[in-house]
């Protein structure tokens, strides 16, 4: 019994969490969202990148550090390049998924960064 109840609480927090998760990760989308980005970017044949910026200096210096980077990041379109501190950290981009992934792309991101401790998160990719 004693099992039983500890996996439905362990489920119930872990449902609680993927729901509180989803809705931060639509707030951090929304904060770089720029429509006319994402049309131009499907019509290049490109996808739109979705990240988290975290790290342990201020949002500001993380976001702008993160959007610095991501211009000189091969692939990345610079002039698609949105960054946001508030709500929550948050960079977007437009990628040509043939020069390399979103996943490589975040990375050489994080590594091109001048700000110490930057963490991005690829939260969604929208072809």
């Amino acid at each position: 019994m004693n099992a039983r109840l500890s996996l439905f609480i362990t489920s119930l927090s872990a449902s609680t969490a993927a729901f509180a998760c989803g809705a931060c990760i639509e707030d951090r989308v929304a904060a770089t969202y720029d429509h006319a980005v994402v049309v131009k970017a499907a019509a290049d044949h490109r996808v739109m990148v979705f990240a988290a910026v975290d790290g342990q200096a201020p949002a500001k210096a993380l976001a702008a550090s993160a959007q610095r980077a991501a211009t000189r990041v091969t692939g990345v379109d610079p002039a698609s390049v949105r960054s946001s501190a508030d709500p929550a950290g948050a960079l977007s981009f437009a990628l040509d998924p043939s020069v390399q992934t979103p996943e490589s792309a975040i990375s050489a991101i994080a590594r091109a960064s001048t700000q110490k401790g930057l963490r991005l998160t690829l939260l969604k990719v929208v072809p």
